[in-house]
């Protein structure tokens, strides 16, 4: 028996390890055949778009511009730069707008029904050359295009969109749907985004009503990594793409990206150096792949009620109308109840027996979940550089992860050994399989596409279970009780396994008691299976798992710290207010370390940034700072006119040193009726175009032209008019006599939102 017992957990562990090890295909070389997607020659493209960071509005950013347009014109195709102002109301104030340059080309059909779109943002932030953030994407695209051309000729027309603006707001994504012409013949979108430097490319999202969209995307894609989990709770999410904008205007889509490496993601270590290949090739088979396929279908009609769907192990998808949802789970509950009824009948079970399995579980849940948060925060507080990530990742996470699962295996295995002496391994069986059955049924009413990952696990496991109840007990073969529940394991490891895996690259460390939760339902599934395996050493699985757990938390100590290859985050910028004629070094970090120490003085205290930043809430570090001789933002007047009690003012604002990005800001006392730019009214209606109550009404410009913008704001003809204007350039100023150290073991992160760091700010406050 000892060796069924040993065979048994290789058994669960190779199930386990295989969905832990979700992995992008290989990386294609350029010698490929030319029919293929090459990550290898997308590389090539790569190489140029990732030199430098290129933020909309910078010159470095009409660099990557001008080699797009040069690479579609050389394989044929007649591109075009669609140059607008756009405003995006959709988060309110500060409103977003910008001046942008989509790029656009189209390869046409024999007989287009509707056109396949597929979409990357080629922008990046300010602080980080966007190898994978968008670079990777507009090189699968590039790729694809030659790709596409040495094939046959496709029915419908795909059209390139390598949109401008994305990272401030979405502003080109915005600027095609509501102005381009080609956006009405929009069939199918194809967006490609990434939020880490490796991984699989998940498609992570769709558009409503897509039975019909993922019956297809299984029949093309090469190595799908996809569920409608992930689709169901995007939706409940704040976070926007692209696709964001294209579902707006009710076109039919799939997101994509891959996620691992989240501590790279908006810094400037999302670089050459650091990015994945393979997951630039899993983008390509993606993009190549679906294009062929959808590019020969009718897209004229693509709606159909919304299916369910989920990937085994990146090897093929499984997918079923949502209408399944409700017989199915009608189904489970019926066979739970048959099966409870058996266990009773064969006196395996009683009902006080599956109430305290069921308590258990919950105290289960509840001891791993905070166990392993407070583990996290002890670490975090002996570690405090790991509070320095915005995204709360770190660079040895996996350490941690396996740690954390390690511990948590170690605290359901250990208090199980102990609830053994009171309480049957049947009853916490059936006890754990009632949490599994609630929670089905709460997913399959408000999260149907979320209602696979238990329905499926719950089944198998009760028909294994019922198989043990059935059996009698003289005539039970110890040896096929091993089989059958290993059996019946599988369908909940393969899915739960990568599931687990890919929620804890999701959330990351910072909400690793959350992910904890996942794991503890795993186990509930494998009780029995554990409690066989342990009938000679109950305490073994518990010793072994918490000398696992503590041997990866020391390895994690050991490489906790920072060097050329991990750099420390870390931000700084000037501000020069020029109505005080005072200027200041800011940071976000919490507080001053070796770089920008030569920075923040003595004096460094924390306070808000009015002057600069007066939407933003937060504190800062700041210290005085010498005054340079910059020239402020400055607004022209061009007209001042009262009717019906509204005042209305034309302005002209510019930035005679050509800052990159303005600000403007009105006195939250001042109500706003309406407002334009360039022309364009800030939202469709007044409710969009002023602050909410007590909220103070602004603008964030960004890629600011020379000649600046026009703008026009509606206020009461009573209210005096103080408007705020704050530009931002790229880079720190030159201190005459003063010189600062490069980054040496450290990487410029994003200050906030807006993204301040390494910039100069100034403000200059005026009255009408």
């Amino acid at each position: 028996m000892n060796k069924m017992r040993f065979v048994t957990f290789l058994f669960i562990l190779f199930f386990v390890l295989l969905g832990f090890q979700l992995k992008p295909p290989v990386a294609v070389p350029t010698s490929a055949p030319v029919l293929e997607f090459s990550s290898g020659r997308a590389m090539k493209h790569l190489e140029a778009i990732a030199q430098k960071p290129h933020p909309i509005g910078s010159s470095e950013h009409t660099i990557v511009r001008d080699y797009i347009v040069k690479q579609l014109t050389d394989r044929g195709l007649k591109p075009e730069v669609q140059k607008t102002t756009v405003v995006n109301s959709r988060w309110g104030t500060p409103f977003v707008a910008g001046t942008v340059h989509n790029i656009l080309a189209k390869l046409s059909g024999t007989d287009n029904t509707k056109a396949v779109l597929l979409a990357a943002h080629y922008d990046s932030v300010p602080n980080g050359s966007g190898a994978s953030d968008d670079g990777a994407a507009v090189a699968a695209m590039l790729e694809t295009v030659r790709a596409l051309k040495v094939y046959a000729p496709l029915r419908n027309d795909v059209i390139f969109l390598f949109t401008d603006g994305e990272e401030p707001g979405l502003l080109g994504a915005k600027a095609f749907v509501d102005e381009h012409p080609w956006a009405k013949d929009i069939g199918l979108v194809l967006n490609y985004e990434a939020r880490g430097n490796s991984g699989v490319s998940i498609m992570f999202e769709t558009s409503s009503e897509n039975g019909w969209l993922i019956e297809e995307f299984a029949k093309a894609s090469l190595h799908p990594v996809a569920n409608s989990l992930t689709h169901n709770i995007y939706k409940l999410l704040p976070n926007d793409t692209d696709l964001t904008m294209f579902k707006a205007a009710g076109l039919p889509g799939f997101n994509f990206a891959y996620l691992n490496g989240v501590v790279h993601y908006h810094t400037s270590s999302d670089n050459l150096e650091n990015i994945d290949e393979r997951s630039l090739q899993h983008h390509g088979d993606y993009a190549l792949s679906l294009t062929r396929h959808f590019g020969n279908l009718d897209l004229k009609d693509t709606k159909r009620s919304d299916a369910v769907y989920f990937d085994i192990l990146g090897l093929t998808l499984i997918h079923y109308p949502d209408i399944w949802i409700a017989p199915l789970t009608v189904f489970v509950v019926l066979l739970f109840v048959g099966v409870m009824t058996l266990g009773l009948r064969r006196k395996q079970l009683t009902f006080s027996g599956t109430v305290l399995g069921f308590l258990a579980f919950l105290l289960s849940i509840l001891s791993a979940s905070v166990i392993v948060t407070v583990t996290w925060w002890m670490i975090c507080t002996l570690h405090d550089g790991y509070k320095l990530f915005p995204q709360g990742d770190t660079y040895n996470s996996y350490y941690y992860m396996v740690s954390f699962i390690a511990l948590t295996i170690a605290i359901i295995s250990g208090l199980y050994v102990w609830l053994r002496k009171k309480v049957s391994v049947q009853n916490l069986t059936v006890g754990a399989l009632l949490w599994w059955l609630i929670l089905m049924v709460l997913s399959s009413v408000f999260v149907p596409g979320a209602s696979y990952l238990f329905t499926w696990p719950l089944l198998f496991s009760l028909l294994g279970l019922g198989f043990i109840f059935a059996s009698k007990p003289q005539n039970s073969v110890l040896g096929k009780r091993f089989a059958v529940l290993s059996l019946c394991a599988i369908p909940g490891i393969i899915l739960l396994a990568p599931t687990i895996y890919l929620i804890f690259i999701a959330l990351t460390l910072e909400l690793s008691g959350a992910v904890m939760v996942m794991v503890v339902l795993l186990l509930g599934l494998l009780i029995p299976l554990l409690s066989l395996m342990a009938t000679r050493n109950k305490w073994l699985l518990p010793t072994v798992s918490i000398v696992v757990s503590l041997t990866f938390i020391v390895l994690g100590s050991l490489t906790a710290g920072f060097d050329a290859h991990h750099p420390k985050p870390n931000s700084i910028f000037y501000g020069l207010n020029t109505d005080t004629e005072k200027a200041i070094w800011a940071s976000a970090d919490k507080k001053p370390d070796e770089w920008t120490s030569q920075f923040l003085s003595q004096d460094t205290e924390k306070a808000k940034l009015a002057e600069y930043l007066p939407t933003v809430s937060r504190k800062f570090l700041k210290s005085q700072a010498p005054v340079v001789l910059l020239t402020a933002p400055n607004i022209e007047l061009l007209s001042d006119n009262t009717t019906d009690e509204v005042r209305s003012l034309r302005m002209r604002i510019t930035s005679p040193r050509q800052a990159r990005v303005l600000r403007v800001y009105i006195d939250s006392s001042t109500k706003i009726l309406a407002a334009a730019i360039n022309g364009k009214r800030i939202g469709n209606n007044d409710r969009l175009a002023h602050a909410e109550p007590g909220k103070q009404w602004g603008l964030h410009y960004y890629a600011l032209p020379q000649e600046g913008i026009e703008l026009t704001l509606e206020l009461k003809s009573s209210q005096p008019l103080t408007i705020r204007t704050v530009d931002q350039s790229d880079g720190l100023p030159q201190i005459p006599g003063k010189s600062f150290q490069k980054r040496q073991n450290y990487m410029m992160a994003t200050a906030f939102g807006s993204g301040v760091s390494d910039s100069t700010l100034i403000s200059k406050s005026f009255t009408f």
